[in-house]
Formats: C-alpha cells, sequence, structure tokens
C-alpha cells in the first residue's frame, strides 16, 4: 500500500467551506465598496446649475433638476440601446458625464426652461446644445413637461 503524503491528501470539508466563506466575504466586500464609489459618483457628476438660475428655485430644487437632467440622460441612452443604436448609446454615455446646465429661464408662468449642453473646443461656439427642456413643480417635484 503507497504511503499518502499531506500534500496529495484531498482538502478536507472544513477547509472547503472555510475558503468558500472568505471568498464570499472578499466579493461581498468588493460589491458594497463599488456600490459606494458609485453613490459617490453619482453625486458628484451631476450637472452644474448656473448662478443665474432664478431667485425662486432654491437648492434643493436645483439639485432635483440636476437629478432629473441626469436620469433623462439614462432613460436616453438605454433606449438607444434597447434599439441596438449603439453609436447613440456609447455617445450618450459620454455625455452624461460632460452635460452643464447652461441657461435656467423662467417664463412667468410657472414652468421653466433648461438647456443642457455640453462644452466642446471643437464646437463653434464652444459648445453643442444637448438637450432643452420645459419643467414644472407638481406636488412638491419637479416634473418634465416636454423635451426638445
Amino acid at each position: 500500500m503507497p504511503s499518502v503524503t499531506l500534500e496529495q491528501q484531498p482538502p478536507s470539508e472544513e477547509a472547503v467551506h472555510r475558503r468558500s466563506h472568505r471568498e464570499r466575504r472578499v466579493l461581498l466586500i468588493l460589491l458594497l465598496a463599488f456600490i459606494a464609489a458609485s453613490v459617490a459618483s453619482w453625486r458628484l457628476l451631476l450637472p452644474d446649475i448656473p448662478a443665474g438660475a432664478p431667485g425662486s428655485i432654491t437648492e434643493r430644487d436645483k439639485r432635483e433638476i440636476a437629478q432629473m437632467c441626469r436620469r433623462y440622460t439614462i432613460h436616453f441612452a438605454v433606449d438607444r440601446l434597447r434599439r441596438g443604436d449603439f453609436g447613440w448609446f456609447t455617445h450618450s454615455t459620454r455625455v452624461l458625464f460632460q452635460q452643464r446646465i447652461d441657461r435656467f429661464i423662467d417664463d412667468h408662468d410657472g414652468t421653466y426652461r433648461i438647456y443642457v449642453v455640453v462644452y466642446d473646443q471643437k464646437e463653434l461656439d464652444g459648445f453643442y446644445a444637448w438637450s432643452r427642456h420645459q419643467v414644472t413643480k407638481t406636488n412638491g417635484h419637479w416634473k418634465i413637461l416636454r423635451s426638445y
């Protein structure tokens, strides 16, 4: 009968269980770190609100409008991906991180016009218009009435 050394023996069930548990723990920590980084970058990448926004708009309103513009671009990108238009999908995902609110105009009827642009030195004016929204505040939250 050949002698079996410790190195040749299969690992015990307890050793396999410990290794599996350790791998799950590391995977969970990496997942939580990714989620935390995503949330932090989401807050940092919101479109800037211009200083010339109407005085009746609070900081909370400005943040909500910026998030609404970000969600609009995300929905646009996902819609293009669903349609199989990968060129527009990649373009809109790049714009997602570069868009800025350029103008914020009060229409004096309870609605506001928001002009979202992407600054680009290659353009003649130094930017190109990405989206325009007409928004209103309904039941305490901002809603897009129409985009063009």
